[in-house]
């Protein structure tokens, strides 16, 4: 039996870990991209110097998928992205010619809810989600990746994996209502 492609638009999760959030004073620790089916891949940014080549990889992965869906993403993820993209001399089209549906604004847009960060919103749709590594723990967990601590850039990985799992679940469990309210969406 021969496998088949997926047919229709092809979606990704994406998460980027940064040394800071602004782009003029930091840069990208490593981007995240997990598929529809759950596949990770992780494209780590082990030194600064290699930010550009990392993006570019990026950027070249990027442009197979129609659909990213990200977790407060329009906040800071895309705008993140497309700061050190431009500082690169790097094109931008493969990452804002994908439509963008950013998760957490939906959910704030859509959901009556006490708090909408996604750790809450996790817990409330039953999805597991790890607490160990946060977001605010990546540049320092960064300063000693880059000092050649592996269990570090591990908990980095980690973290981003965790976070991109989270939000795939939390997408497919409000899939039907994101269909409803998004019709141009081809989901």
């Amino acid at each position: 039996m021969q496998k088949h492609e997926k047919v229709g638009p092809r979606i990704c999760f994406l998460d980027v870990e940064a040394t800071s959030l602004e782009a003029d004073v930091g840069t990208t620790v490593g981007i995240g991209l997990m598929e529809d089916d759950g596949r990770f891949s992780y494209i780590s940014v082990d030194r600064p110097e290699l930010e550009k080549n990392r993006l570019k990889n990026f950027l070249e992965r990027l442009e197979r998928h129609h659909i990213i869906v990200t977790w407060n993403g329009k906040s800071f993820d895309i705008p993140f992205l497309v700061s050190r993209i431009i500082k690169h001399g790097l094109r931008v089209e493969p990452l804002l010619s994908a439509y963008h549906l950013d998760m957490a604004e939906f959910v704030k847009n859509n959901l009556k809810l006490s708090r909408t960060d996604i750790f809450h919103v996790s817990k409330f749709l039953g999805i597991r989600k790890d607490v160990a590594t946060l977001g605010q723990d990546v540049p320092g967990l960064y300063v000693k990746a880059m000092k050649g601590d592996r269990v570090a850039v591990r908990r980095i990985e980690r973290h981003c994996r965790d976070d991109l799992n989270a939000l795939r679940l939390i997408f497919l469990k409000l899939k039907p209502l994101v269909k409803l309210l998004k019709p141009e969406l081809p989901i």
